[in-house]
């Protein structure tokens, strides 16, 4: 009870950024709506209660509403070019989701964007344009590609300018909206290695800065992360040119943070 009015508090799985809770009997439980400065809380439980989960393990389905078709080109490959429209309506249910985090690993932060799926009308139109501009090229070559696409073709700029405050994108903003940032690159570029290719990718976090690896099933020289005896070799998609396996200059890959993406 929030004074005479009737409040609801929702359990958690994961820290929600920047939201009032109350934690009752080792459980962090949110207060839906507006905060409220007393509460007098019923801690009754309900039979096979659970908490909510954050992920979205699958493509959403939601009523279509295109947007107007972007042209994204890399600079040193022009043949990579592609014409993407998203979803308007997916875009509004991004613009809501709360930021938050799994059991105090910030790093899970990141890859709860990076590990939502596709939507698959955009999965459908974007992943064939680039298997027919790929198919002839080497594991590497492809990747390369791919990773001077994702370093070029969008137009750079902090959260803080944009939007008041840092903010991480899923894939599908990244492809619609004007500006994005090192985190928003990393996520879209580790969405695409592994709905192309099938490879697996971590995010790698230096202090201000995140960028990506990928384990590639042929050998490849640069730089690396050697995550449980596997090699990870270095892409970050904001070193703008920078090829596969360069760090960027400053960054410290012995004590930098990793998450393995699913």
């Amino acid at each position: 009870m929030d004074g005479s009015k009737l409040r609801l508090l929702y359990s958690s799985k994961h820290a929600i950024y920047d939201k009032m809770y109350f934690s009752i009997e080792g459980g962090d439980f949110y207060l839906y709506g507006e905060d409220a400065e007393r509460m007098s809380i019923c801690e009754a439980a309900f039979p096979q209660e659970k908490s909510l989960s954050l992920w979205i393990p699958q493509a959403m389905e939601l009523t279509n509403w295109r947007s107007d078709v972007r042209t994204l080109k890399a600079e040193r490959y022009p043949e990579i070019e592609m014409k993407v429209s998203v979803n308007r309506n997916l875009i509004d249910f991004m613009n809501d989701y709360p930021t938050s985090m799994i059991e105090d690993n910030f790093m899970t932060r990141w890859a709860m964007y990076a590990n939502m799926p596709l939507e698959d009308r955009l999965r459908g139109e974007l992943l064939p344009m680039f298997k027919e501009k790929l198919k002839t090229l080497s594991e590497k070559e492809a990747v390369e590609r791919l990773l001077n696409w994702v370093q070029t073709a969008f137009v750079y700029e902090y959260d803080d300018k944009v939007w008041g405050g840092d903010r991480a994108f899923f894939p599908e903003e990244t492809l619609y909206y004007p500006y994005c940032d090192c985190e928003d690159r990393s996520i879209l570029f580790t969405r695409l290695v592994r709905d192309l290719f099938g490879l697996k990718c971590i995010l790698i976090y230096y202090p201000g800065h995140l960028a990506s690896a990928v384990q590639f099933t042929e050998s490849v020289a640069g730089d690396y992360i050697n995550l449980n005896g596997r090699k990870f070799v270095v892409c970050d998609p904001t070193y703008i040119g920078a090829p596969i396996g360069r760090t960027m200059p400053g960054m410290d890959n012995q004590t930098a943070n990793v998450i393995l993406l699913e």
